[in-house]
């Protein structure tokens, strides 16, 4: 059952795998502390702060990370720009397509920055999020993300970004299906009564679409196909 699966894949979730619940979950409330005071007021010097403890807390590539190290005043200035786009539903799609821009920062960043700075609404994806919300029946509920083989074996895929085609398919239906399907498990989650627990706090706690998120990357991470 559906249900059962979000609660206990939400209370275990762990990343990395060897890391505890409480531990891993603890690091997350912690982030988004960190990300709400970065963003009040949002400089580019707070700006860069939030991509670049975002991007270490994703475990993006070293060297792809210190792209984003060592950027530079103008690219803080886009990062602070995009950031106050990222703020606005009008603007959203814009503000994600100005981080994908900047060195270092793919659409699986750019959508756990904006998980970080909008808790509530935002959500990230990746592989992992994106193979079981496509696996999610009947028709018009599962997401349909483009995924391309990073390895001859065909053993392991990520989000199709590296065109600007397929980038602008996958983010817009980041925006226009994706985060609407995780809000809506949420607000069922929530409208029935059953709240998950926090590994880190021990308190019971209503869904978010990060939430949601978080328990589909965990499940699929240990059971799904990689």
């Amino acid at each position: 059952m559906l249900v059962d699966l979000l609660l206990t894949a939400r209370h275990g979730y762990a990343w990395p795998l060897h890391d505890s619940n409480a531990c891993s979950q603890q690091r997350i409330i912690n982030l988004e502390s960190q990300v709400a005071a970065w963003l009040d007021p949002l400089t580019p010097t707070t700006a860069h702060l939030i991509v670049l403890n975002v991007s270490a807390w994703a475990g993006n590539q070293a060297n792809i990370h210190q792209l984003i190290a060592q950027a530079t005043a103008h690219e803080r200035l886009l990062m602070q720009n995009a950031l106050q786009l990222c703020s606005s539903p009008n603007s959203l799609t814009a503000g994600l397509h100005a981080l994908c821009q900047l060195p270092g920062v793919s659409l699986v960043i750019a959508s756990k920055i904006y998980r970080f700075c909008q808790p509530v609404k935002g959500a990230a994806v990746d592989r992992h999020a994106s193979y079981f919300t496509n696996s999610l029946s009947p028709p018009g509920v599962q997401t349909e993300f483009l995924r391309r083989w990073s390895t001859a074996n065909h053993d392991r895929s990520r989000l199709e970004t590296f065109n600007a085609p397929d980038l602008n398919r996958n983010l817009n239906h980041y925006i226009d299906a994706y985060l609407p399907l995780l809000d809506g498990i949420a607000a069922a989650m929530n409208a029935t009564g059953h709240y998950f627990q926090c590994a880190a706090s021990g308190h019971l706690q209503q869904w978010t679409p990060a939430d949601v998120e978080m328990a589909a990357f965990y499940w699929w991470a240990r059971n799904g196909a990689q």
